[in-house]
């Protein structure tokens, strides 16, 4: 919803009544006002945000103050990459989850998730060694890890299920819903792959750590 300065991102639920105070006496219009009422889905706002003058310039360092030094690069960033490379990303379901919570824009890469939401983790295996893609007939173990130890077996599927086209892309996904009570904050799940030759990789997302932002998926309320 985009409203003058205020951009919202909602989030429906779906199968609940909008629940008022009525008058003693109720007509068939307010019979009928309140049918219609109790048809339109509640609406909780996922994400906004809110309008704010732009930072000022960074101030000049103070004469004499010991000047911040640069960045090194880790060692492991020139160093071959392998046994497999992973491309991953999180997106928002197509349906409700089981608590009943549908996402407005279905499908779409988000790193951010409400509770009670369907994260949906999308990924690609590539084996460096051989240069082909890690798929079903590879016989490969592969799980998401989620931060308080629950796995969740990947699938190999077509993307868009039952509604795919025969030229849609083929990849592994999990998904999971996220309990109404789960802990608010980041989210920091893995994915590991064993294959039948004995090599293991397990992949932790990168992340941008700052005092500003933190990168890592996150749950809010």
């Amino acid at each position: 919803m985009l409203s003058g300065k205020n951009l919202r991102i909602v989030l429906v639920t779906l199968g609940c009544g909008v629940v008022g105070c009525g008058p003693a006496m109720v007509t068939q219009g307010n019979q009928d006002i309140a049918k219609s009422e109790l048809a339109k889905p509640a609406v909780a706002l996922v994400l906004g945000v809110r309008q704010e003058a732009p930072a000022p310039p960074p101030a000049p360092p103070k004469p004499g103050a010991p000047a911040r030094p640069p960045m090194t690069t880790p060692a492991f960033y020139y160093e071959p990459v392998g046994p497999f490379f992973f491309y991953v990303e999180t997106l928002t379901s197509t349906g409700p989850s089981k608590y009943g919570l549908t996402p407005t824009v279905p499908c779409v890469q988000s790193g951010v998730f409400k509770r009670g939401m369907r994260i949906v983790v999308r990924f690609e295996i590539l084996d460096t060694k051989t240069g082909r893609r890690v798929t079903n007939k590879d016989d490969a173990t592969i799980k998401l890890i989620l931060p308080h130890g629950e796995e969740i077996a990947g699938r190999w599927a077509i993307r868009g299920a039952g509604a795919a086209l025969p030229d849609s892309a083929w990849m592994w996904d999990t998904s999971w819903d996220i309990p109404l009570d789960y802990p608010i904050g980041s989210f920091d799940y893995l994915i590991t792959v064993a294959t039948k030759d004995g090599r293991k990789t397990t992949f932790a997302p990168p992340i941008q750590k700052a005092t500003t932002a933190d990168s890592r998926v996150r749950i809010i309320d």
